[in-house]
């Protein structure tokens, strides 16, 4: 299968926080790459998450120590983790 990413991935396991529905979810960012991610979440079962919903996200699991917060589309959903789309991000 040929591979439909236009931009490479990179590896990592970085803490993050991911904002969605009202809520917020910690977890860890397993790759990313300049125009997205993809965030296994702790204890967050994706039952009602579509693809194309909006979602923010942070580079740390402390909103407080964060300097930039992304806002996002998802794009995957499945057991293994969501894939986000970066739109645009704020300082």
């Amino acid at each position: 299968m040929a591979e439909k990413r236009q931009h490479q991935r990179i590896r990592c396991a970085e803490k993050c926080l991911l904002y969605y529905a009202d809520s917020r979810y910690s977890g860890a960012i397993m790759n990313i790459s300049i125009t997205g991610v993809l965030v296994k979440l702790n204890d967050f079962t994706p039952v009602n998450v579509t693809t194309g919903d909006t979602c923010s996200l942070i580079l740390s699991n402390d909103p407080a120590t964060s300097f930039c917060r992304y806002k996002g589309k998802i794009t995957r959903v499945n057991s293994y983790g969501l894939g986000v789309e970066i739109l645009e991000h704020e300082f």
